[in-house]
C-alpha cells in the first residue's frame, strides 16, 4: 500500500459523511448505521494521531465509511463518486485495500 495522507484520509472519510444526503427514514437505524460507524472513525483518527495508518486500519474506515452510505441509502453512482475522491485527496489505492463492504 501507497504512504495514505492521514489528514486528508480523515477529512475526506468525515466530509463524505457529513455530506451525504441521507435517504433513509429510520432513526433507530441511523443511528446505528451512521452515528455509531462515524463515532468509531472518530476513534480510529484519535487511535492513530500522527503515526502512519495501517492497512487494516484504512479498510476499517472505509468498512465503516461503507456502513453509514448503505445506511444512508446513498445510490451507487454516488458511492463510488466519493470513494473516488477519498482516493485521489489521501492518496490511497482500491487495489491495495480489500474493500469487502463496498
Amino acid at each position: 500500500m501507497t504512504d495514505i495522507d492521514t489528514t486528508a484520509f480523515f477529512g475526506a472519510i468525515l466530509k463524505t459523511i457529513a455530506s451525504t444526503r441521507n435517504h433513509g427514514t429510520d432513526h433507530s437505524e441511523y443511528a446505528s448505521g451512521v452515528l455509531e460507524p462515524t463515532a468509531r472513525i472518530r476513534a480510529v483518527e484519535k487511535e492513530v494521531g500522527d503515526r502512519r495508518l495501517t492497512p487494516a486500519e484504512a479498510e476499517e474506515v472505509l468498512g465503516l465509511l461503507g456502513t453509514t452510505l448503505r445506511t444512508k441509502r446513498t445510490p451507487d453512482e454516488e458511492r463510488e463518486y466519493y470513494l473516488q475522491y477519498i482516493e485521489k485527496v489521501a492518496g490511497i489505492s482500491r487495489a491495495s485495500l480489500s474493500l469487502s463492504g463496498w
